[in-house]
């Protein structure tokens, strides 16, 4: 019924199928719509039917009304592949629509947009459209980028424009230089007083030009970039979290940049979206993140070493209305398991103690030590040397004390010479001290000290008892 108000000349044309079929396109977009909404009320389902549901009397505008017959051509809710169509045929309406958008009133041009944006976001196919337009030169690039340029200008009119302009250079990116798309960046990413891009807007244009491999790399060097993705909280709202992830989903495809996440946090990120966030669509393109990251070294020491398994495995007790989600959850624990006991080794361990900081993970668990125990003989004892040396030295951070007394005791618990040895490192007079220790932030070294001492003194109790 709805569509029948909006455009009654073209259904007495079409069957009861294409109908069907356009009244369910047009129940997709809004469920798309409904997907995006945020705090910006311009960004809801409701919002986009206000704007069509009132078409411009094209003849009242100077800039459209010498082109009021070929906008008379386009209807709103029409289905994409009917708009396709129309427009293939006679590409003056593209232009047409693109020159409508200098004017200075904001509602024909609310409308031109979210005509545009409907058809590309319900059918791909129909970014041929823009690529017969820039194979025919028409300009697309600048009428849209002026538009997100101007001083204040409508926050929907710059997310529309910004993301067909991002959307149409990812899908055909050879008809673009890459000094226009990093102008177009600098612009998205622009600081005001009154910015005009939502930072949901600002993020979905992003994404859009990190989809391009001719210019992924070269958006992802520019300045504010890695700001705009990795400052969304992981507390924040599911749209604008899901682009965050998807951006960063977008970099995991390229090796070079994986290799530099790290110094974002990127799997800590990960890890604590998984732990708090239950939007279904975000939870599942942080596991094909994961995924990803797992071909990568680096990335998977990060995964093994922050405890992502613990987080991955919790995910399937948590009730999803999509069931195939629990087998991707078991997938991914499954992965990340193998790369778990493929690491949990002692050379492993030796090279966190290398670094000089320590930090509760995987070689620190009664599993490691059980299985890895009787190697610390290896090199006359040097990584039992080593742990003393970081107790010894006041500069070592309170949690590698912590993780150092743990270690020491478990070593004297499940060792045959443990407290002997660590009696003649002179280490139980350093323990002894830390158990005095001062602070809140030495709390944890207080119950790791007071732990190790014990365990030192039950192996001294029970070669008394031997002796009796």
């Amino acid at each position: 019924a709805q569509v029948a108000v909006i455009w009654p000349l073209q259904l007495s044309k079409i069957g009861l199928d294409d109908l069907r079929t356009a009244m369910a396109d047009t129940a997709s977009l809004l469920d798309k719509y409904k997907a995006v909404e945020t705090d910006d009320p311009s960004s809801s389902a409701a919002f986009r039917q206000k704007v069509l549901s009132v078409t411009p009397v094209w003849e009242k505008h100077e800039a459209s009304k010498s082109n009021a017959g070929l906008f008379k051509m386009l209807a709103a809710n029409m289905p994409a592949i009917k708009t396709k169509t129309i427009l293939h045929g006679n590409l003056g309406i593209l232009t047409a629509c693109l020159d409508a958008t200098q004017m200075q009133e904001e509602q024909p041009i609310q409308w031109i947009l979210t005509i545009l944006y409907d058809m590309l976001r319900e059918d791909s196919s129909c970014y041929s459209v823009f690529e017969e337009a820039l194979r025919s030169g028409v300009d697309i690039y600048k009428p849209l980028l002026a538009l997100i340029s101007r001083p204040k200008v409508d926050s929907y009119v710059a997310d529309k424009a910004a993301w067909l302009i991002t959307a149409v250079v990812a899908h055909v990116p050879f008809y673009f230089q890459q000094d226009a798309v990093l102008t177009l960046v600098k612009q998205l990413l622009r600081d005001s007083p009154e910015p005009v891009l939502s930072k949901l807007g600002a993020l979905e244009a992003i994404v859009n030009l990190l989809k391009s491999d001719r210019f992924r790399h070269a958006v992802w060097e520019q300045p504010g970039v890695a700001d705009r993705i990795f400052s969304v909280p992981t507390k924040t709202l599911s749209p604008i979290l899901y682009k965050c992830v998807f951006a960063i989903w977008m970099l995991s495809f390229d090796l070079d940049i994986t290799g530099q996440l790290k110094v974002y946090n990127v799997v800590t990120k990960i890890r604590d979206i998984l732990i708090l966030c239950r939007a279904e669509k975000v939870v599942r393109l942080c596991l094909t993140v994961l995924k990803n990251f797992l071909s990568n070294k680096v990335m998977t020491e990060e995964i093994v070493e922050l405890n992502v398994l613990e987080a991955v495995q919790a995910l399937e007790f948590e009730k999803w209305r999509d069931s195939e989600l629990y087998d991707e959850i078991r997938d991914m624990a499954s992965l990340i398991s193998i790369q778990v006991n493929e690491m949990s080794n002692f050379d492993r361990y030796e090279r966190e103690l290398h670094t000089g900081t320590m930090t509760w993970n995987h070689v620190h668990t009664s599993k490691f030590w059980g299985e890895n125990v009787m190697k610390f003989e290896q090199n006359d004892y040097r990584a039992l040397k080593a742990l003393a040396t970081l107790l010894a030295n006041t500069n070592t951070d309170p949690t590698t004390q912590a993780v150092a007394c743990h270690d020491i005791g478990e070593f004297v618990a499940l060792h045959p010479m443990g407290k002997k040895k660590v009696a003649q490192l002179g280490v139980k007079e350093r323990i002894m001290e830390l158990m005095g220790s001062t602070g809140d932030d030495k709390r944890e070294v207080r119950r790791e000290a007071l732990l190790c001492c014990q365990k030192i003194m039950l192996n001294k109790w029970q070669e008394v008892d031997k002796v009796k």
